[in-house]
């Protein structure tokens, strides 16, 4: 009894961290989208935007849907109701390739609405979405991998989370000296500084999920940051593009 009491204390820090983490995730996306889709036309900063389509709303309430269960989650594992926690991501599931589908086709249609951040040309800016696709499903597959692994698990999904908080920090109204990537990666790198700060904390070392996780997900954004202005690149966007068109 009193192991399993020393135990539970043990991880309630732990659990604190993550539940801040996803609460303060969640909520810089949600601020992010605000004017374009969350309080439209209430709530303003930056260039008008475009319209709003049937596949934007399908986008935007898939995705809203996956932050509200990832929240909720995190919050039923810090109250200690694990056993909701894996029936809820069970019924889920479904929800990932829903939202891989609908992501893809949401990016290649963001280019004629030029719906991305102002900072970035419409067909740079679908290495974003494009390439982070798989990033994103590659890091939702390994935390179901290590689904019994708790500790691997949450960071898995927790650098997952990192990922979609690049379009929200992009959409923010950052002053206009601060450089493109540091916008869109660099200030969403902050919550992997953050795990990785964590980790030394806890373990006294990176745990594997997070360097593993956390190298696959700052090296794509290096790619995308590397390939998005060349020519090739380009030519691959139009010609992604032509296909829905």
């Amino acid at each position: 009894m009193v192991d399993r009491i020393d135990s539970s204390r043990a991880r309630t820090p732990e659990r604190r961290f993550f539940a801040v983490m996803a609460a303060t995730m969640v909520a810089t996306i949600i601020i992010g989208f605000l004017p374009s889709y969350f309080l439209r036309g209430l709530v303003s900063f930056g260039p008008p935007p475009p319209s709003l389509t049937p596949l934007v709303h399908l986008h935007g309430t898939l995705f809203t849907a996956w932050m509200l269960l990832f929240l909720v989650q995190v919050l039923l594992v810090t109250g200690g109701r694990r056993d909701i926690h894996r029936r809820l991501g069970i019924a889920a599931i479904p929800l990932l390739p829903a939202m891989i589908a609908v992501a893809t086709l949401s990016g290649l249609h963001q280019v004629g609405r030029a719906s991305g951040p102002p900072i970035v040309p419409p067909l740079s800016w679908l290495s974003i979405p494009l390439l982070g696709v798989p990033v994103f499903g590659g890091l939702i597959a390994a935390a179901l991998v290590k689904r019994n692994d708790p500790a691997s698990h949450k960071r898995y999904m927790v650098l997952a989370m990192i990922e979609m908080t690049s379009p929200g920090l992009g959409r923010w109204p950052w002053p206009a000296f601060i450089p493109g990537p540091v916008v869109l990666f660099g200030f969403s790198d902050l919550f992997l500084l953050a795990l990785i700060t964590w980790d030394l904390k806890r373990y006294g070392r990176v745990h594997r999920a997070t360097a593993i996780g956390g190298a696959c997900l700052v090296g794509s954004q290096a790619i995308r940051i590397a390939v998005w202005q060349t020519e090739p690149w380009i030519a691959f966007a139009r010609w992604a593009v032509g296909l829905i068109g």
